[in-house]
């Protein structure tokens, strides 16, 4: 029963509405169509705005992580961190005022406007740079009165991004260029007197071939003399990286160089594991060639935990890093995975070297005169090989200096807007907005008139 009241008095209020919308329809009608011829008016009267895209992929981490890291690489060693920058830093980057301002000073607006028009308000107004998610691309989108206007600041941004990343990459490269040179100038000295030495011993005893004995016993020791000069090496090369990110975090915050994870549990587990895996890879490599299955099977075991270590590092900075920057969170990932690699390093050297201290027992057996042959051809073989790694790494970073930053490819260039085609106003969006409006407008004049005449609120 009660039901039946309440659709009676819908029914009853709505008849009443619509008969209130007819009687004053000579008004309700003239409303909807004012807002509509307004927005109209509007839509053809606003601004036009014209939007240009430029398209690009992230290609790598540039500067001296990925410098040092392919030091390491060359010698046969993970050295931690990403191989990738996050797009975030990227696009953080990509609003600094090292790119921006060069492409405001050409923005067509009056010269007071300029000097108040922050980098911030500039984002704001011409700009939105989008990542698409899972995935290495970048959209930069820009907002410009004209359409040369809008081409010029989305392809400016590039370029200027660009040629930001070249200068950082020249200005990393020099501080390696120089670390490289001056242990080279060391290296080639040690090399030089080993080389001499040797060939005066040859030619004092008349020894210039070693026996099968010697030579197994140089092979065994060669392996482990080899490891030794990778780990140093790459541990000289992390603690340049070390000191690099340290002060770009000092420069950020002066706390976060004080932030330390490489002492976390799984973190630490990791590290052991990675300790012994890669002991057991320098005595399969003594006994078989690098085609080996077993070999095979060790190296992917060791990449599998590298990769494991780098993700726990990565889940350590996110759990206590909430409130960083993408920068500041990329740089205490960096100097995380490099505080690790420098202890793995450690642990691995001690490990090694206590396996070839074993092999060295061997050497008494050997007459004194082999003895003395065996260690100066050692010395002979690890500072050559030392300084030929140091060569290699140092020409590749003089072709990085020399060349344009890689970290980015323009995809798609600029595209200059068609003139009838702005991307603001959205006309047909205004007017059927204004259509609303007045929709709105009447209906609610239709409720006032309905309550004035029937107390419909009562």
């Amino acid at each position: 029963m009660d039901i039946n009241n309440t659709n009676n008095e819908e029914s009853i209020d709505l008849r009443k509405l619509f008969t209130i919308a007819k009687e004053k329809k000579k008004i309700i009608i003239p409303i909807i169509v004012v807002c509509t011829v307004i927005a109209t008016i509007l839509a053809f009267v606003l601004p036009k705005t014209y939007q240009s895209n430029t398209l690009v992929r992230i290609k790598g981490a540039s500067g001296s992580v990925s410098t040092y890291a392919g030091l390491a690489a060359s010698m046969g060693f993970n050295v931690g961190g990403s191989s990738s920058a996050s797009p975030d830093n990227y696009i953080e980057l990509m609003k600094s005022r090292e790119v921006l301002e060069p492409i405001i000073e050409q923005v067509d607006m009056p010269e007071e406007d300029k000097e108040k028009l922050t980098t911030e308000k500039f984002v704001k107004g011409y700009l939105e740079i989008t990542s698409t998610k899972n995935t290495d691309l970048i959209n930069i989108a820009a907002y410009g009165k004209t359409p040369e206007e809008a081409q010029m600041i989305s392809q400016s941004v590039a370029d200027n991004f660009l040629t930001l990343m070249t200068k950082l990459n020249k200005e990393d490269n020099s501080t390696v260029l120089k670390f490289l040179n001056d242990r080279l100038t060391i290296a080639k000295e040690e090399m030089e007197t080993a080389e001499n030495k040797l060939a005066a011993y040859q030619r004092e005893k008349g020894i210039y071939s070693p026996s099968d004995q010697d030579k197994l016993l140089i092979n065994q020791l060669n392996s482990y003399d080899t490891a030794v000069a990778q780990t140093r090496a790459s541990i000289e090369a992390n603690t340049a990286k070390l000191a690099n990110v340290n002060a770009q975090l000092a420069e950020q915050n002066a706390s976060l160089a004080d932030t330390n994870v490489a002492e976390d549990d799984s973190i630490r587990d990791l590290r052991t594991a990675i300790v012994n895996k890669r002991v057991e890879l320098v005595g399969l490599e003594q006994r078989f060639t690098e085609e080996h299955p077993d070999v095979i099977r060790c190296r992917k075991e060791l990449d599998e935990l590298n990769n494991s270590l780098n993700n726990e590092i990565s889940n350590a900075i996110a759990s206590q890093s909430v409130s960083l920057s993408p920068v500041q969170g990329d740089l205490l990932r960096s100097k995380a995975s490099t505080e690790t690699a420098i202890a793995v390093d450690n642990a691995s050297l001690e490990a090694i070297q206590a396996k070839q201290a074993e092999v060295e027992q061997n050497l008494n057996t050997l007459s004194a005169d082999s003895v003395e042959y065996v260690r100066l051809l050692r010395d002979q073989n690890i500072t050559t090989e030392t300084y030929t790694n140091l060569v290699k790494s140092y020409e590749n970073t003089r072709i990085q200096e020399a060349q344009e930053s890689m970290d980015i490819q323009v995809i798609d260039a600029a595209n200059l807007p068609r003139e009838d085609m702005p991307a603001k106003p959205v006309k047909k969006l205004i007017v059927i907005i204004g259509f609303l409006i007045g929709l709105i407008i009447s209906s609610i004049y239709t409720l006032y008139e309905a309550d004035k005449k029937y107390g419909l609120h009562k």
